[in-house]
């Protein structure tokens, strides 16, 4: 019996694991059941209506790494002077002249390296760079000439550090939430912090967040209402970190940002309800599977107003395993085998349909605010890219459980967020692991069992095209072009090792893998985050941190080569370079390399106690 009522259960587990929906016309699906609005909540009664329809299985995720108080204490350094330099590295940042904050930064003058404390370091010349101040206060960083601005997990601090031995706090800022992310521009930051809750009216800052600026989704029916976080957008002068304009958005903890120079974009995957998807289904199917009887039964219990979603499901469930138990083995496979062909088929018609991102754009002037909606969910930021007006999105449709069902797409939206082009399906049984658009291409790697580079023209936004492709073992997860139509790709080869790949973009229908270093390393930062990553073009060579190696490679005559294996004491993080010096980071230490000779100039050592035994 026991066996007989877990297959019952598993007609269920079908049902909502393929994702089934209910069938209907077509044309009616689209257009009153698939789209996707954000709009302002207007009113204290339409609020509390949309708070009244939420459903659970919200998220909470823990905010930035990097934490701490704000106080100042003066350490000894040899030279408290700082030296102008010729020329210096900015962070490695997704769009240019569109900042990023990071743990570490340099205006060329002083360098301030945040982990733990915030070091104010004077790095010129490099045989008396020293320590000259430590800051309490630690989180992401900009450094705007002499302004220096921390981001905590909860609070911002900006500093004047015009004499860096003596840094002054200009002003400071309570986040009234956690700090999600954020991008300077035009000295302003824009900003996105996230409240664990749904509440309006909101004063944040001094600044009235009402019913007009708090937008709410309103999604298909088919997916969760599971908003259950509010995460508040805001425009910050960064003289004096007064809040010049803000919005509210609620959503689920699933976002992923992208600004350009003249939008920002906020994204956020919506879940399927398949519960009451099956529920659907079987009111609209249930007669083409059970007896008259049965049908009466569930359409009863689904027309019942007295259940709820969940309680509905449950009474279904103990109704189709009563009607199981009762037929022969045989009838119950067959049985089996004709709802798992009819949800394959109808899921491989409706694909599109079952897995949508939300995406949010807010006007940099004005804050006006847009919405739209894709198919599918987003790798990070770089699956978004402004160009011409248009928003270029890159997404994989499917999970785990879809595996050989994945595909990939390219959408093209309008300066309204209406979908004017799209390339779907694309690599079938695969996913993205890597996107980097460039002017009127973009460049996709997706993984199975090989690496697919794709590159996809955008030439006509309404008719996207595949131009080339190439298939290499392995993947790369971050795409970095250095010029003379090269990239390099940072990744994993099929035995999970670390592979450094050299593409060649020249002729767009046939790239090329025209080179590739293997390391005998499994992890590095810059998987999984591109500030890490640092190109310098005089010298033509790249930082790449692996544990408690700072290994810098050269590209050329098309080869990558080994130059220096700079060892720490800890994991490497970070690294800079001004004039002709590179400065390498890690908890412990800052190690200064001569980028001619490739010598160690001198290692200066950090204060930082949590990591000594």
């Amino acid at each position: 019996m026991k066996n007989l009522i877990t297959f019952g259960i598993s007609i269920l587990l079908i049902l909502s694991l393929i994702c089934g929906c209910f069938e209907k016309d077509k044309e009616e699906i689209k257009e009153k059941n698939w789209d996707f609005k954000l709009t302002p909540a207007e009113s204290k009664l339409k609020f509390e209506e949309f708070k009244n329809n939420l459903e659970g299985d919200g998220y909470y995720v823990g905010g930035l790494r990097y934490t701490g108080e704000q106080a100042v204490a003066v350490s000894d350094a040899k030279s408290t002077g700082v030296k102008e330099s010729e020329r210096y590295s900015e962070t490695n940042v997704q769009v240019k002249d569109v900042d990023e904050a990071d743990i570490l930064k340099t205006n060329g003058k002083i360098i301030v390296f945040s982990h733990r404390k915030s070091y104010l370091i004077n790095p010129l010349p490099p045989e008396e760079a020293g320590v000259i101040n430590n800051i309490s206060q630690s989180g992401n960083l900009y450094l705007i000439n002499n302004t220096l601005i921390i981001i905590g997990r909860h609070k911002i601090i900006s500093y004047d550090v015009s004499n860096p031995k003596y840094p002054k706090i200009i002003w400071q800022m309570n986040l009234n939430g956690s700090y999600i992310d954020s991008r300077l521009y035009n000295n302003t930051i824009y900003l996105v912090v996230r409240k664990n809750s749904v509440e309006c009216p909101i004063i944040w800052n001094g600044y009235r967040i009402g019913y007009d600026k708090y937008y709410i989704p309103i999604p298909p029916p088919i997916y969760i209402r599971n908003f259950d976080i509010t995460y508040i957008i805001g425009k910050i002068n960064i003289e004096d970190g007064k809040v010049e304009s803000s919005i509210a958005i609620t959503s689920s903890y699933r976002t992923t940002l992208y600004m350009s120079k003249n939008n920002l974009y906020f994204a956020y995957h919506l879940k399927t309800n398949e519960e009451k998807l099956m529920l659907e289904f079987l009111k609209e199917n249930a007669g083409k599977y059970f007896p008259e009887d049965v049908v009466d039964k569930i359409k009863r219990v689904i027309e019942n107003k007295d259940f709820g979603e969940r309680a509905k499901f449950i009474e279904i469930t103990e109704t189709i395993n009563k009607y199981l138990n009762s037929l022969p083995s045989e009838d119950r496979h067959n049985l089996m085998k004709n709802l798992q062909n009819d949800f394959e088929n109808y899921l491989e018609e409706h694909w599109e349909e079952y897995e949508l991102t939300g995406i949010v754009k807010v006007n940099l002037d004005n804050f006006e605010v847009k919405s739209g909606k894709v198919s599918g969910h987003l790798l990070n930021n770089f699956a978004m890219d402004e160009y011409k007006g248009y928003l270029r999105v890159a997404t994989t449709i499917g999970d785990w459980r879809f595996k050989d069902r994945m595909t990939n797409n390219i959408f093209v939206l309008d300066e309204n967020l209406n979908v004017v082009g799209k390339l779907t399906g694309l690599e079938k049984g695969e996913r993205i692991y890597a996107v980097r658009f460039m002017g009127d291409k973009a460049y996709v790697v997706t993984y199975k069992e090989t690496d697919p580079l794709l590159v996809i023209d955008l030439r006509y936004p309404k008719d996207p095209k595949v131009l080339g492709k190439l298939k290499i073992p392995g993947y790369s997860t971050y795409l970095h072009p250095i010029g003379n139509n090269l990239f390099i790709g940072i990744g994993r080869d099929d035995d999970g090792k670390l592979k450094i790949s050299l593409f060649d973009i020249s002729d767009l229908e046939n790239p090329k893998e025209i080179d590739k270093y293997k390391l005998d390393e499994y992890w590095s930062p810059t998987l999984r985050d591109y500030h890490a990553f640092l190109w310098d073009e005089k010298y033509k060579i790249f930082f790449f941190p692996v544990n408690k190696h700072a290994y810098i490679f050269k590209v050329e005559n098309n080869e990558i080569m080994m130059v220096k294996d700079d060892v720490h004491k800890t994991i490497v993080l970070r690294s800079l370079f001004i004039n002709n010096y590179l400065y390498t980071f890690s908890p412990l230490e800052m190690h200064i390399l001569d980028e001619n000779t490739w010598k160690l100039i001198k290692n200066i050592e950090f204060d930082s106690i949590y990591f000594r035994k």
